[in-house]
């Protein structure tokens, strides 16, 4: 399948957010995840289905001071 992650076109073989960020190693709990144009919450990660063609932005959280 075709996504747009961070304006750059992957192609990923992944059902949920979840999954993706599996893929991308990265963990569940330092990130924010915005789907076409709509931010998923942390609790609905392995429920939210992508589709072909769609944007997601990732942040990852930093900690510092």
């Amino acid at each position: 399948m075709k996504l747009v992650i961070n304006s750059k076109e992957k192609d990923i073989n992944c059902n949920t957010v979840s999954d993706l960020l599996k893929e991308l190693n990265l963990n569940n709990d330092i990130v924010a995840v915005e789907l076409n144009k709509n931010i998923v919450h942390r609790e609905n990660f392995e429920k939210t289905k992508l589709k072909n063609n769609d944007k997601i932005e990732i942040v990852t959280v930093v900690g510092g001071g």
